[in-house]
């Protein structure tokens, strides 16, 4: 084999080759004649005139200096003769320059090349100048570049037969191993098998084999074998992830835990059966570095700190997915690796660094220290800020280019004094000097320089220490300047605001003129202030103070309250349609395009407005009127400006005593709970209850929702309230827990107690305080609308509720902005069909047209559904021929009280109609 290949190929690399190398010769040599065909012609060129010149001054010593220097510069020229007035003068070159191989030479036939010329001197007579040119350079050069080429080629067809071995070599192998393994499978060893390695081809014919062997096999072995060989592999694979020392843990796509070894059981003290088949627990008590996921492998890599054996320890925590053979994934694989020591001795380096820069920032003074020389060691924390050079930038300079003193005198005394100190022992001290800093400022200095010195008394150079003695008067100047201006935006604060007030109220008295008090608030500041980082919030402060200084008056003034609230006094102002246009043009103004960082963002404002003497005559009572003025703006919508009514502020204080009422009904526990059913239509069982809030009056009897839970929604006495109703749902779960096991209860919860950050925090601690009860057994409603204000939100924490094991349910879906992408980006585990589309499906083909197409889209998307308002037996029907075979409404039972749930139960029979539901031929039908 090795002869039949190797030789052809051998043969075609000789035929290739001595064409390219005939090739590669040829041109160079018609290159090399060109070459010294042109120097030839460029030097006669050049040497024409100037002999033509010397030979009229019969100079005969200056041209064999011409010919000398020409046959010295030219290399290719070995020999020039200039024949005039019956005498000839020749020069060439008696260096034998370095020439190819004898016979490489004859092999390219490059012979020397001559130019003959004659020239008409000035007195007539004829003169001929002839040039000769060896071409032993070109002979060289390309002898070098063919031999360079020669090694280049000699490497390549090693490395072609080289690799052609291999594989011919890899090849045999894979035929030996196959004819090995086709004689022991004759023999009767049907388990043998070929190893797939080597090359594709090796691996392909190996695959081949052992497809043949399995299937072979396959006949012979019996079922039972065959589970008994799956289930020896099985157990090796967990033994040897037993005797890892790595914690690992497997868990479904549901967050189920599946299986953890050995080392995870020591770590965390407990047993397998206690984790095995529920939730895995969250682990994290604080993440220290972001996660880091891998989208391209489904892989997470984050470090945490996880509580194990009553110690926190510090941990790498790798997450990956894994498929089943179809590729599909079907849960997670994952692993802790412990790494306390290593962040232990981390921290303890750091610990020792930030003692020895905590000494130094804690001395009160500037310290520099420096070398023998005088260039900078190390300065502290105060020397930086004084001078204006960082440590890094200040590293190798001279001190007295970066402690820069401006008298000059002084500068001289210190330079001399650093020239010196391996000399002398003294001590430099001077006071009240002047410091000029990096930035330009100048600072007033008493400074003291004394030497370094070892035990042995060598000087290692010197320390200097000064202190900024004007910083007392600056301190005072900052004090009187702060007591009266907002030191972020220097605006002007409350205090100044107070003076100014009572100045404009006297001016817009005098002149009978209107007194505009504009109080202004950014709107969703706190969201740009959680996103972004506090030192980006205060750069948009300062920027919306210098546009609210920009787009008032002199005659106005602007102050700040605090946060991101802003006073505004609109003085000398003559009718409302005045104020309103300076508003617009303010707000115009605010929501321009703030650049911050290389960020564009932008921002609006809600202002309210109290105008004196129209509204009030006292300051503090137009604060407030603008204040509740500016609230109205932001309910309106943000983004504009409101002037305050006097009608609408009653109508605020009626609201906020209502609100003061609801909460007075939960602190003496006259909220109730009632309980609507909800059941399965197809097989006629209960499946659970939901929670509806009612208040119990003690003046108006029984008051639904609808009455009081609007006046509290955007408050934060929803979440009270949604926290009571939890409470009492679990309560009653626990109370049902032993008759009807089965039994889920649903609870609606608001918008804003469902988006605070703490919900899943508040959540657990509500089902920790029932144990007894299972996680499962609640399920929370919230409305599709209210889930779509921030989606992203809303789904970390539906996410994080799941991993607990409480389901979701979205309520009123189809009547909000129901949409693919939100339905796949929801988890929710149930859609709600809103009681309008129920209502009147019997007779309305669009309300039955949308129903028919959530449930589609709840099937595609694998949701359960559930129907709303079923007020009779025939909407169960049309519900159940539609594949909704989940509902609550009036037509099976309407909310009604804890205690009479019982009794409904016992007594509760489906109507007739819907027992077709079973029945095949109905179905059909």
């Amino acid at each position: 084999m090795y002869t039949r290949l190797f030789i052809p190929i051998f043969v075609l690399i000789l035929i290739v080759s001595g064409l390219r190398y005939y090739l590669l010769i040829d041109g160079e040599v018609r290159d090399a004649r060109q070459r010294l065909s042109t120097e030839l012609r460029h030097s006669a060129h050049y040497l024409i005139p100037a002999l033509n010149s010397l030979s009229a001054q019969t100079n005969t010593l200056a041209i064999r200096n011409l010919l000398a220097q020409e046959v010295a510069s030219s290399p290719a020229i070995w020999r020039i003769s200039w024949h005039y007035q019956q005498q000839e003068i020749q020069q060439q070159n008696e260096l034998l320059p370095a020439a190819a191989p004898a016979w490489f030479v004859r092999l390219l036939s490059l012979p020397a090349e001559s130019v003959v010329t004659e020239v008409r001197l000035a007195d007539g007579e004829m003169a001929r100048l002839r040039l000769d040119a060896r071409a032993d350079n070109d002979s060289l050069h390309i002898w070098q570049k063919v031999t360079g080429q020669a090694k280049i080629s000699v490497s390549i067809i090693f490395t072609i037969y080289f690799l052609l071995g291999l594989i011919l070599r890899a090849n045999a192998r894979s035929l030996h191993k196959l004819a090995e393994a086709s004689d022991k499978f004759k023999k009767g060893q049907h388990a043998i098998r070929m190893a797939v390695t080597g090359t594709a081809e090796a691996r392909a014919l190996a695959l081949t084999f052992n497809s043949m062997a399995t299937e072979v096999q396959a006949l012979l072995l019996t079922l039972q074998r065959s589970q008994r060989a799956n289930s020896e592999q099985l157990h090796f694979t967990w033994q040897l992830l037993h005797a890892l020392p790595i914690p690992i843990f497997f868990q479904d796509q549901h967050g189920i835990c599946q299986r953890i070894n050995r080392a995870w059981e020591e770590l965390f003290a407990l047993s397998a059966v206690d984790v095995v088949g529920r939730p895995m627990p969250v682990l994290a008590l604080h993440a220290s570095k972001k996660p880091t996921p891998d989208t391209g492998h489904d892989k997470l890599v984050m470090e945490m700190q996880i509580q194990a054996g009553g110690e926190i320890l510090d941990v790498i925590y790798y997450q990956a997915s894994f498929t089943n053979v179809q590729g599909q994934t079907t849960g997670s694989i994952g692993a802790l690796i412990d790494i306390s020591e290593r962040n232990q001795a981390q921290a303890t380096l750091a610990a020792e660094n930030e003692r020895v820069e905590t000494t130094l920032a804690s001395i009160g003074d500037a310290v520099i220290s420096t070398d023998v020389h005088g260039r900078i060691l190390m300065l502290n924390k105060v020397a930086q800020q004084i001078c204006g050079w960082s440590r890094k930038e200040a590293q190798a300079h001279a001190l007295t280019e970066v402690f820069s003193l401006g008298d000059e005198l002084q500068r001289q005394q210190l330079a001399g004094f650093l020239q010196k100190i391996c000399l002398s022992g003294d001590i430099l001290q001077a006071n009240n000097q002047s410091l000029h800093a990096r930035g330009g400022q100048r600072f007033t200095v008493d400074y003291t320089a004394a030497p370094i010195r070892q035990k042995n008394g060598k000087v290692m150079g010197c320390v200097l220490v000064f202190r900024d003695v004007s910083e007392k008067q600056q301190l005072m100047q900052q004090l009187s300047w702060q007591a009266g201006h907002d030191v972020l935006t220097g605006l002007e604060n409350r205090a100044t605001l107070n003076e100014r007030f009572s100045t404009a109220i006297q001016t817009a008295r005098t002149q009978k003129k209107w007194l505009a008090v504009c109080l202004l608030d950014l709107d969703h500041f706190q969201a740009i202030n959680q996103n972004h980082g506090q030192e980006f919030a205060n750069k948009l402060l300062q920027q919306v103070a210098r546009r609210l200084e920009s787009s008032t008056a002199s005659e106005h003034h602007v102050a700040r309250l605090g946060g991101d609230e802003f006073v505004v006094l609109l003085q000398n102002q003559q009718n409302v349609a005045g104020v309103e246009l300076n508003l617009a043009l303010l707000l115009a103004e605010l929501a321009q395009p703030y650049q911050i960082e290389q960020h564009s963002i932008s921002l609006t404002a809600s202002i309210g407005v109290a105008i004196y003497p129209r509204d009030d005559v006292n300051a503090d009572t137009l604060l407030r009127c603008a204040d509740q003025a500016m609230y109205q703006a932001k309910l309106n919508g943000r983004n504009q400006f409101h002037l305050f009514d006097a009608e609408q502020d009653q109508q605020l204080r009626t609201h906020h005593n209502q609100r003061t009422r609801i909460r007075q009904a939960l602190q003496q526990g006259e909220l109730r709970l009632y309980f609507q059913p909800k059941v399965n239509m197809r097989q006629a069982r209960i499946t659970g209850m939901e929670a509806l809030l009612r208040w119990q009056h003690p003046e108006q009897g029984i008051v639904g929702p609808l009455h009081f839970l609007p006046l509290i929604e955007h408050t934060d006495l929803i979440i009270d309230v949604g926290d009571w109703v939890l409470h009492q749902a679990m309560t009653q779960l626990r109370a049902w827990n032993a008759s009807h096991a089965d039994w889920v209860i649903s609870v609606n919860i608001a918008a804003r107690h469902f988006q605070c950050k703490d919900f899943v925090a508040r959540l657990r601690e509500v089902l920790a305080a029932y144990p007894d009860v299972a996680p499962e057994k609640l399920e929370i409603e919230i409305l599709e609308s209210a889930a779509i204000q921030d989606i992203q939100h809303v789904r970390e924490v539906m996410l994080a509720c799941q991993q607990i094991g409480v389901s979701f349910a979205l309520d009123d879906f189809g009547t909000g902005y129901s949409s693919l992408s939100y339905l796949k980006r929801l988890p929710a585990n149930t859609l709600k069909i809103d009681q309008s589309f129920v209502r009147d499906m019997l007779e309305d083909k669009d309300d039955l047209a949308v129903i028919s197409a959530i449930i589609g889209l709840a099937n595609a998307f694998k949701r359960s559904v559930i129907a709303e308002g079923v007020e009779s037996a025939e909407h169960g029907v049309a519900l159940m021929r539609l594949g909704c075979d989940l509902a609550q409404g009036y037509g099976i039972a309407r909310p009604m009280p804890a205690e009479h749930i019982a009794a409904w139960a016992k007594n509760y029979v489906p109507p007739a109609l819907w027992a077709h539901g079973k029945n095949p031929e109905w179905e059909d039908a």
